[in-house]
């Protein structure tokens, strides 16, 4: 066989492989994970939550993602679980989107409620927690521990200048001007 026949087999192949390999991928959509009964929940942000998320309850898988939603009104995020039919919650249960560790992905646990009505499908969770970025609380530390050093640095001026004998800087009003 010349050079020139293999090529054209080799290239042929590769086009036979990646369409099956984008049939098989692409083939039906998001599918229903667990049997079970749907449930929503609508949050203000479901920042790393996509279909398969997995559900928790004690650490427990009970469930999975199904589909997310954006509503319009009130700029918020609906996502649908499937439960498994085995485990029953309490109408009054919380939804909350949670990492599964420092750098990994998140996940939705359940903590259930006291009522004892339990939800069924259709139902949606009343209590939610959103996602929470790691961005942001890592900004939150940060601005912490610099007011806290901020403040040290202050108390430690003002230590020095009562030792020195001299007046305390007297402290500022809040309100500026307004009041005197």
């Amino acid at each position: 066989m010349n050079r020139e026949v293999v090529n054209i087999l080799v290239g042929a192949a590769v086009v036979v492989v990646g369409i099956f390999v984008i049939l098989v991928s692409s083939s039906g959509g998001p599918k229903k994970l667990v049997d079970g009964y749907e449930v929503f929940a609508t949050y203000g942000g479901i920042d790393g939550v996509g279909i398969g998320t997995e559900v928790l309850l004690a650490g427990v898988k009970v469930g999975s993602v199904t589909g997310k939603v954006y509503e319009h009104d009130g700029h918020q995020a609906t996502i649908s679980m499937a439960i498994d039919n085995r485990y029953q919650l309490p109408i009054d249960s919380v939804a909350m989107i949670v990492s599964k560790g420092m750098l990994g992905g998140k996940l939705i646990k359940l903590d259930p409620g006291g009522e004892e009505e339990m939800m069924k499908s259709g139902d949606a969770f009343e209590y939610t927690q959103d996602s929470i970025l790691f961005e942001e609380l890592l900004e939150k530390i940060v601005l912490d521990a610099e007011a806290r050093r901020d403040k040290r640095k202050k108390e430690k001026k003002e230590r020095k200048a009562r030792q020195e004998g001299e007046k305390p800087e007297p402290k500022k009003n809040p309100f500026g001007s307004l009041l005197k």
